[in-house]
């Protein structure tokens, strides 16, 4: 399933100032309306340390100050999506830096059917990042085109085309989370 090897953390050393205590680091990311905001919320729960809508290009320095000798924070989940306008772009690469620097991390897709998007769309009545003022079809498909490289390097994609708010948590609990990890569902 994931196509990184997992690694201790506790033991890695951050320009040889002491170890590191971050042990996950989760970037979720994906379709707008495909549920990032119910999936954030299973690791804020789980008490992970959780920011919703980071520009991709934060994400890099966000994890080294995590990493930073001084940091208590064990665990993290960040969103970044199409709300980071032009940052989205460098989201790809950021996950790639991420590999390089060896920072153990996960990245979740979140994808559903054009259709699927279409029915949560209007059940909200909001607009589509990425179509402010144009159709929400034609910002659901620049977004799934602009997400497709990010969609390549997913250890995790959920479609949560058939999902309910509860199944699509605990889904993404019984994915991403370890046995035991407090979940309030």
């Amino acid at each position: 399933m994931s196509r990184r090897s997992t690694r201790d953390t506790t033991s890695v050393s951050t320009n040889g100032r002491g170890p590191s205590h971050l042990q996950d680091f989760v970037i979720i990311s994906g379709l707008s309306g495909a549920g990032k905001s119910s999936a954030m919320n299973v690791f804020e729960d789980a008490g992970y340390f959780c920011v919703d809508n980071l520009p991709a290009e934060m994400i890099r320095t966000l994890a080294e100050l995590f990493r930073h000798p001084g940091s208590k924070v064990e665990r993290a989940a960040v969103v970044s999506d199409s709300r980071g306008g032009e940052y989205l772009s460098a989201l790809a690469g950021v996950i790639d830096e991420l590999d390089d620097a060896e920072v153990v991390h996960k990245v979740l897709f979140l994808d559903a059917d054009e259709q699927t998007l279409l029915n949560r769309y209007k059940e909200t009545r909001r607009r589509h990042p990425l179509a402010p003022h144009g159709s929400v079809v034609d910002g659901i498909r620049r977004e799934m085109e602009l997400l497709a490289p990010v969609k390549q390097r997913a250890d995790v994609c959920i479609d949560t085309s058939g999902l309910s708010a509860t199944g699509l948590r605990r889904k993404v609990a019984g994915e991403l989370l370890e046995p035991g990890a407090p979940r309030r569902l």
